[in-house]
């Protein structure tokens, strides 16, 4: 059984929580340990967010625990006419976070049947504690940059082996399957690089760069590209020698393919391959006429893939 950093993080302001509060001396000092609990979070934007969200939902639920238990008296339905108006005033503000947390609080008031002055500061104290411990633990975040690295890499990797396999198949030297494959293991590897990259972004308050997100999300729209260039890689039948010029480009295209790389270059090359194709001997028959279009668009595919590099570093 593995312990996590944030079961770890749970664990730790869960008990100072319930220590602090006891030793303020104040009431119901197991409920800042449950507040600290359900305050850490995956990442410190959200724990962030979360905590604010909670401090403020709790002032306008002590506005409206005022009127109900003034109007109906501390009894059970005061506090059900309680929920009947915070809980939509608490998601329509996307607060609803805070629903459990402030809910458990209000019952405080219920239990002693009175909103003193000394008793709202008590919620309040409670909450602050709980959420407080709660952001304090979540200001470290281990680093994943060298994850995000490490997946960058290999899905960089993986989709110029994928090019590699489609030139495979124009040449009949290997089947669309192996293509098909490939295709998911980039998914997958863009996933997880993804996943970690927003994580790392979540964890900067103060200077957010999105640089890395942006990445992942432009191979995924080079991925869409690479879906249809397999759909297309199977289905043409033509000569050795007509597709040899493809070949090479995409042999050109591994040798070069990369973060750093631009695209320029290659977006140039694309279009040399394009005009040669041009001058070729028009096809005689249906046949090769179709596979010829099938070709061009194949080319074309991987133009568009090129250029969604090339804008990429436009913007960036």
């Amino acid at each position: 059984m593995k312990i996590g950093l944030r079961t770890i993080k749970t664990v730790v302001t869960a008990t100072l929580g319930i220590i602090i509060a006891t030793t303020l001396g104040l009431k119901f000092p197991s409920t800042a340990g449950i507040i600290a609990i359900l305050s850490v979070t995956n990442t410190k934007t959200s724990s962030f967010k979360v905590g604010l969200g909670r401090i403020i939902a709790l002032f306008i639920a002590i506005i409206i625990a005022l009127i109900c238990y003034s109007i109906l008296g501390y009894t059970p339905i005061a506090f059900g006419l309680f929920l009947l108006i915070y809980i939509p005033i608490a998601a329509r503000f996307n607060m609803s976070e805070a629903i459990p947390v402030n809910s458990v609080l209000i019952t405080h008031f219920l239990n002693e049947g009175n909103m003193s002055l000394s008793l709202v500061i008590n919620a309040v104290s409670l909450l602050l504690i709980g959420v407080g411990l709660a952001l304090i633990a979540n200001l470290y975040m281990p680093n994943v940059q060298g994850r995000i690295d490490t997946n960058k890499e290999k899905v960089d990797l993986e989709i110029k082996e994928l090019l590699l396999k489609m030139s495979a198949v124009l040449s009949k030297k290997t089947n669309k399957i192996n293509c098909e494959r490939s295709l998911e293991n980039i998914e997958q590897s863009i996933d997880q690089g993804e996943s970690y990259a927003k994580r790392h972004f979540d964890n900067r308050l103060l200077r957010k760069d999105d640089y890395e997100v942006s990445y992942f999300q432009m191979r995924r729209m080079q991925l869409n590209v690479l879906q249809d260039m397999v759909e297309l890689v199977g289905k043409i039948e033509i000569e050795h020698e007509i597709v040899e010029a493809i070949n090479v480009l995409i042999k050109e295209i591994y040798d070069t393919y990369g973060e750093k790389n631009d695209g320029k270059e290659l977006n140039d090359k694309v279009s040399k391959v394009i005009k040669y194709y041009e001058t070729k001997e028009l096809p005689k028959t249906r046949i090769e006429f179709e596979n010829r279009a099938r070709l061009f668009q194949f080319l074309t595919e991987i133009q568009t893939f090129i250029h969604i590099k090339v804008n990429f570093n436009l913007v960036d």
